[in-house]
């Protein structure tokens, strides 16, 4: 019997090593795919590469059929674009946070399908996560990148730590604002002080709504069927202003052509969109401003890491993108603290700083022994991503 269980124990422990050793030659032949998945978009690509291959819209649709059939059968990406049938649509992530895990199981196997054109199980994966994620989801995302999606290795990284890296810093306080989600994210020494990390549920999303608002004010009727047309007028026209006053008094209109063809004129709306992100109050939140949530940040942080954030500012996310909206927080920080050498950093390719930053780290060579493996999330479970991602 001792035998047979030595035997046993050596099969069990053979299987595993031979496990592990055709995930790491899966890595090692194969390049390993970034995932940012954001509420708006989910940005992939291959790591080391300077740019995502893909952005896939977060939305997803449900055919409405005339019987219960079929019910489950989710359409995404290019699917839906050549599909004829009458959808819902929904989107399985709110404010960075996954609700349906189902819905975006079967987005990611689009993108690794139709657009990226690759075998799940032949390539690493690094995903990211929302600073403050609990516990329970990242459990989630295991479960889903390992049963669901059969990856052969993953690491799950904090958004705002790649944001960090595609800066190439290792300290930073870092101000990020996307579709649906904002963060301030103090970072020392690759530590996220999480006590006095704050997140608020408003971002690009509310600004075009807010921008949808105003323009509506103005004798226009746009609806939240829009809100793409809204979002490219956003993109083209708006901008963030470094004296609000004067172009209120004197707006400089824009002419804006719809799908159809029609024009219209954007004056004031161009630059008051842009506030609300200094000041939330404007579209009925209650809570502060990216400004105040920074400067709250920096006040809670001890001295010495005090003076590391104040030089260390880096915007990420689309919504910084806005036209002027670097030199206007650089501008209102150094106003209201003026006995400190602030530095605000704000890269023109922002837009997907966190993406960048996972291309980055899962590239470096040493990096590589951080990969979670198959084998070992079936031995041990989820314990094995926090020894090695967290």
């Amino acid at each position: 019997m001792a035998a047979a269980g030595t035997s046993h124990m050596k099969s069990e422990r053979d299987s595993h090593v031979s496990a592990t050793e055709g995930s790491v030659k899966a890595r090692k032949e194969t390049k390993a795919v970034v995932l940012d998945i954001g509420t708006g978009y989910l940005k992939c690509g291959f790591a080391g590469e300077p740019w995502p291959s893909c952005f896939v819209s977060s939305m997803v649709a449900k055919p409405i059929w005339e019987t219960r059939r079929n019910q489950e059968e989710t359409f995404v990406g290019r699917g839906l674009q050549n599909s004829s049938l009458p959808f819902t649509f929904t989107n399985p992530i709110k404010h960075g946070i996954v609700e349906d895990w189902d819905c975006v199981q079967d987005t990611l196997q689009c993108i690794f399908q139709a657009e990226l054109k690759i075998q799940p199980e032949n390539h690493a994966v690094l995903v990211s996560v929302p600073p403050l994620c609990s516990i329970i989801d990242k459990g989630k995302y295991a479960e889903m990148l390992f049963e669901g999606l059969c990856l052969p290795a993953i690491h799950i990284a904090y958004q705002s730590h790649l944001s960090m890296y595609s800066y190439g810093k290792t300290s930073a306080l870092v101000v990020e604002s996307g579709h649906g989600v904002s963060h301030v994210v103090p970072i020392y020494e690759g530590y996220i002080l999480r006590s006095i990390t704050r997140t608020v549920d408003y971002a690009g999303l509310d600004i075009t709504r807010y921008l949808m608002q105003l323009l509506n004010e103005s004798g226009n009727t746009f609806t939240e069927n829009q809100l793409n047309i809204l979002q490219d007028l956003k993109e083209k026209c708006c901008y963030t202003s470094l004296d609000l006053t004067r172009d209120l008094n004197s707006p400089q209109q824009m002419d804006y052509e719809l799908p159809d063809g029609h024009l219209i004129t954007v004056g004031k709306e161009r630059c008051l969109c842009a506030e609300a992100l200094f000041k939330p109050e404007l579209f009925g939140s209650q809570q502060p401003g990216l400004l105040q949530l920074t400067l709250n940040c920096l006040k809670k942080c001890d001295e010495d890491i005090n003076k590391k954030m104040v030089g260390n500012i880096v915007l990420c996310g689309g919504s910084t993108m806005m036209e002027g909206f670097a030199n206007r927080f650089q501008m209102e920080l150094a106003r209201m603290c003026p006995n400190d050498n602030i530095i605000t950093a704000a890269s023109p390719q922002r837009r997907c700083s966190v993406w960048i930053g996972g291309s980055i780290l899962a590239s470096l060579h040493s990096f590589q022994e951080l990969w979670v493996h198959r084998s070992e999330y079936e031995e041990c479970g989820p314990s094995c991503i926090f020894k090695k991602c967290f």
